[in-house]
């Protein structure tokens, strides 16, 4: 755990050294962990030598998420919203590597396209948007220099949030078109938790003339 916990703190792929004094191990000790880790895909390497978590890690959350009894309250207030509405509805939760989607209900009248379980972009999303507003600076940054392919400067990217969150606080609500279908909007507000931060981004998505904003 505390290998992992190392890891998650990023903020990007993590070297050995660093992961050992983190989690207050040797580094020997840490490559044998690592080592089992990687087998298993909890963990991915690359050829420099630092480390990231891996996508049975990732799916074991999202599998923890759904057994996590406000889910289901979540779940099922949902798919009500999609049954009353007919529009799409999506449910993202924030991760290390960006917003994750972990349940979607399709527009029902509309199956020119549906949304799939699992990350989607931060920066080109309505709940994503919602994330990268609410969340600390340091939590979504890196996000956005890798979505950007690192072609932006840290204040360049700061500018670039420092937008989409004034767009949000100004409305009340992410409101994003769909750049990989023309004609789509999508609409997303925060979900609290009792500790006032962020647990999840519902979302509306669906053709922007079906869209009522009010």
């Amino acid at each position: 755990y505390p290998i992992l916990t190392a890891i998650q703190q990023g903020p990007d792929a993590v070297a050995l050294k660093t992961i050992s004094a983190r989690a207050g191990m040797t580094p020997s000790a840490v490559h044998n962990y690592l080592a089992s880790f990687v087998r298993t895909g909890m963990v991915t390497g690359d050829s420099r030598g630092q480390y990231r978590l891996g996508p049975s890690l990732a799916a074991l959350g999202l599998s923890a998420a759904r057994q996590v009894d406000h889910f289901e309250l979540i779940r099922s207030r949902a798919v009500a919203l999609s049954d009353r509405t007919g529009l799409g509805v999506a449910v993202l939760i924030w991760s290390a590597q960006g917003p994750v989607i972990i349940l979607n209900k399709p527009d029902p009248r509309n199956h020119m396209f549906e949304l799939r379980n699992g990350p989607v972009s931060m920066l080109s999303t309505a709940g994503g948007h919602v994330f990268a507003t609410l969340l600390p600076r340091e939590s979504i940054r890196q996000v956005a220099l890798e979505e950007r392919g690192h072609a932006l400067s840290a204040a360049s990217c700061d500018r670039l949030l420092d937008g989409i969150a004034a767009a949000v606080r100004s409305a009340g609500y992410a409101d994003v078109m769909l750049d990989a279908l023309p004609g789509y909007g999508a609409l997303s507000v925060p979900i609290w938790d009792g500790r006032d931060s962020v647990a999840y981004a519902l979302t509306i998505t669906a053709p922007v003339e079906l869209i009522d904003k009010s």
